[in-house]
């Protein structure tokens, strides 16, 4: 597999890739799914730079110290590990629900399509950047280009998915939110959980 996808860089596949990724997640996915060796590789080498510009942008509009060595370090292997479990727990909800559902599990192609998925997110840097140098509330704008940026990602995955299993944009998006869903409503439960334990154990005392 290393061989074939160092082979895919030197063929400039990847600019295909790029190209499909950003604008026709449709011809992505019929891309990835015609090739012999999965374009893994390509997709952890965009979450990865993804997560590098993510730590740079965010330390354009902070005040560095000599913790900056660490957080481009350690802190940058944090956030590239963080946001690989994140689209693994997400490929593998999508694909269960599409199971449920009477689709064939495609987990492996959706893993790799929400990895390219992520390459919009490498133009928070430039963009962070520009409003840096002219000093227009990098903080505020951070923000905001984070949640644009990531909004798109999540397009990209939902035609993904709608792609892979032919069903209508409006079903994938469904589909895409069932995770944070899942997510969202176990974390409610264990705060609930957490607050009644709190509150027997201070009525016990």
């Amino acid at each position: 597999m290393m061989r074939q996808s160092l082979a895919t860089v030197r063929s400039l596949k990847w600019v295909d890739y790029v190209y499909f990724a950003l604008l026709e997640p449709r011809r992505l996915v019929t891309r990835i799914s015609d090739e012999a060796s999965k374009p893994y590789w390509g997709a952890l080498l965009v979450v990865f730079f993804a997560s590098f510009a993510e730590i740079l942008a965010a330390s354009l509009v902070t005040v560095n110290t000599h913790f900056f060595y660490h957080k481009i370090t350690y802190g940058l292997l944090l956030v590239f590990l963080i946001n690989l479990m994140k689209i693994a727990v997400v490929a593998l909800l999508i694909d269960a629900l599409c199971q449920c559902m009477g689709f064939d599990g495609m987990v492996k192609t959706i893993f790799a399509v929400a990895g390219y998925a992520f390459f919009p997110q490498m133009f928070v840097l430039p963009l962070v950047y520009i409003v840096k140098v002219f000093s227009f509330a990098p903080v505020f704008f951070l923000s905001v280009f984070s949640i644009v940026l990531g909004i798109w990602s999540a397009i990209i995955v939902i035609v993904g998915v709608s792609e892979i299993h032919s069903m209508q944009f409006s079903k994938a998006a469904l589909v895409f939110l069932f995770p944070y869903a899942a997510v969202g409503l176990y974390a409610f439960l264990v705060v609930v959980l957490v607050v009644m334990n709190l509150l027997g154990y201070v009525a016990a005392i």
